[in-house]
């Protein structure tokens, strides 16, 4: 394995994405010695941008933010925020040969923010030019009332930003996940794994899927 591979993991909260990327990472680490693998995620930490949407998702502003619904304004958070994530960390990493685990990315993005009512072809237009494809992109497709209910276990009374009770959000995702895939689904190297299933047995589904990159 001497070659550099960006993979990233994808799904609707609740649907696995974080501990199946932290499987992969695992996997990766283990399977030799040789390998160096990398361990990214969005909203990142190494920029403003994204230091402000984790805040924003968790509800913890700084005194002069206020909480807003503003779709354009989370937008340009994650675009921006993600710019510089694959400028300073994504185009090294391929540049080095690492082996980069990535949990969630462009298509969170898609998701989400056209959930919020922003176009989708818009928001493909915004990545185009810069946004560097996977080598593959791992979508866990759950029952949104699958995955409410996990993230409702997992987070009790306090959900972040887009985790809403009603689901009718998350709804939205779900379905603009699948248009998302629709149109760059061979571009983005993306496939559609079963995450309704024990974490094991998701992982024994995603492991081959890591081994044909190499």
């Amino acid at each position: 394995m001497n070659k550099g591979k960006f993979i990233v993991f994808e799904g609707i909260d609740g649907s696995g994405s974080t501990t199946q990327s932290k499987r992969a990472f695992s996997y990766l680490v283990d399977k030799s010695k040789a390998n160096e693998v990398l361990f990214l995620r969005e909203p990142t930490s190494r920029s403003e941008f994204g230091l402000e949407l984790r805040r924003r998702l968790e509800g913890k502003l700084n005194p002069e933010e206020e909480v807003t619904n503003d779709k354009v304004h989370w937008t340009n958070l994650f675009v921006s925020d993600r710019k510089i994530h694959v400028a300073r960390d994504i185009i090294h990493g391929i540049e080095v040969d690492y082996l980069m685990i990535c949990n969630r990315y462009m298509f969170s993005t898609l998701a989400y923010q056209s959930a919020q009512g922003m176009d989708l072809d818009e928001l493909i237009e915004m990545h185009e030019g810069w946004c560097i494809a996977p080598d593959l992109t791992v979508y866990l497709e759950v029952p949104v009332e699958i995955a409410s209910e996990r993230r409702m276990r997992e987070r009790g009374k306090d959900p972040e930003f887009f985790e809403d009770p009603g689901k009718g959000l998350l709804v939205k995702a779900a379905e603009n996940y699948l248009r998302a895939i629709e149109k760059l689904e061979k571009l983005h190297n993306v496939v559609i794994v079963n995450g309704n299933k024990s974490i094991k047995e998701v992982a024994k589904d995603i492991n081959p899927l890591i081994d044909k990159l190499y």
